[in-house]
């Protein structure tokens, strides 16, 4: 039997260092499993947290009623600091394709964060157990900026399975973690291969491959690519193939300031490390252009900014050092002004994919030259 990660997310600092988590609050979220199995377990991290915090209830959900998930044995238990913490398995039988219900209810505040799931909602109290859930209206600042409740914490959910299913991880920024082409690419695998490929996601938004943003909000955005990529994506077992996607929020950080740490030969530099190290362990590296970000900030994009951006897509395209390369700039970019996402695909603010956009760069992929196999 063996383990398969089926959910994962990578964590941050949370966002606003936790002033906007709170506590007393249960997050309410589905997990789909690409693979069968008759036992489940969670993994919660508390890399960033000043101290412990506690997990007041866990109750998973399948097709019948919800099953408690304890830690050592108990329903309340506590996250230390410092790494991650498995629960106890749960007996939960799961069909490949089932979707399962977690509801998280934190008796504290934790500091570990990330917002991957647009599905997920949070409510006020201790809902776990709940038949009914209570109605919510999302917070205007969410609306207005397209922002997730986060699953905070929370950072693998993992099935029990007979099968070997081989990981491909997603590791990118906001454009990633948004998941507006991640589900629908795990959807294509899935109708194809079964639960032979399961797609996950290790985005985090603002993210960068080599900046560490300053500020208040700078650490939200997460540690640089180059630091948090051993743990999020050396660390897995079964790793089969990985989606390189940062750079973009890299070129709009690009100024005189700068150009020591973000510049043309620190990035190819940087990627080119990061692709050893996987083929080094034999796993297949698939590369994605930067796709086009002019107008998502009224002022500040510079022409130097989208320089950079173009040289580097170039160099992707040619260099011939990756298993395949996804270019997911000249998928979306406007062909009339190719500094410009073209207007169909952004969600408004002229970056991000909307539903429309994710599907398009999900649909283009092919997955033979994405697994190495023939479909």
């Amino acid at each position: 039997m063996n383990w398969t990660t089926i959910w994962s997310q990578a964590a941050a600092p949370s966002f606003a260092m936790g002033m906007l988590q709170g506590k007393k609050k249960t997050v309410v979220f589905p997990v789909s499993s690409p693979v069968s199995g008759e036992r489940v377990r969670l993994r919660f991290s508390n890399i960033y947290g000043k101290k412990p915090y506690v997990i007041g209830a866990v109750t998973v959900r399948g097709k019948g009623q919800p099953v408690p998930v304890t830690c050592g044995g108990k329903r309340a238990f506590t996250i230390p600091t410092g790494g991650h913490t498995f629960s106890d398995p749960v007996a939960l039988p799961v069909a490949a394709g089932e979707a399962l219900e977690i509801r998280l209810f934190y008796a504290s505040k934790a500091q570990d964060s990330n917002m991957t799931l647009e599905e997920a909602v949070a409510y006020p109290g201790d809902h776990t157990a709940d038949e009914a859930l209570p109605e919510v209206k999302k917070e205007s600042y969410k609306q207005q900026y397209n922002l997730y409740d986060a699953v905070v914490s929370l950072d693998r959910v993992e099935v029990e399975s007979e099968e070997c299913s081989k990981l491909i991880v997603a590791f990118g920024d906001s454009i990633t973690a948004m998941n507006r082409w991640v589900k629908p690419l795990q959807k294509r695998l899935f109708a194809r291969f079964g639960g032979k490929y399961t797609l996950l996601n290790a985005g985090i938004g603002g993210n960068c491959l080599l900046y560490q943003v300053p500020g208040f909000m700078g650490s939200s955005y997460g540690e640089k690519g180059v630091v948090r990529f051993e743990r999020d994506v050396l660390s897995f077992d079964d790793l089969h193939t990985v989606i390189l996607a940062l750079g973009v929020n890299d070129v709009a950080y690009y100024t005189k300031k700068t150009e020591q740490i973000i510049s043309f030969d620190a990035y190819t530099a940087a990627i080119l490390e990061l692709t050893k190290a996987l083929k080094d362990r034999g796993v297949r590296v698939v590369m994605q252009t930067l796709t086009p970000r002019e107008g998502f900030v009224k002022k500040g994009y510079t022409s130097e900014m989208e320089a950079l951006r173009v040289k580097i897509n170039a160099w992707i395209r040619d260099c011939g050092q990756f298993d395949y390369v996804f270019d997911a700039d000249r998928l979306l970019r406007d062909e009339k002004d190719p500094a410009r996402v073209d207007e169909r695909y952004h969600q408004g603010d002229h970056l991000h994919p909307n539903t429309l956009g994710g599907e398009r760069i999900a649909e283009a992929y092919d997955l033979a030259a994405l697994t190495g196999e023939e479909a």
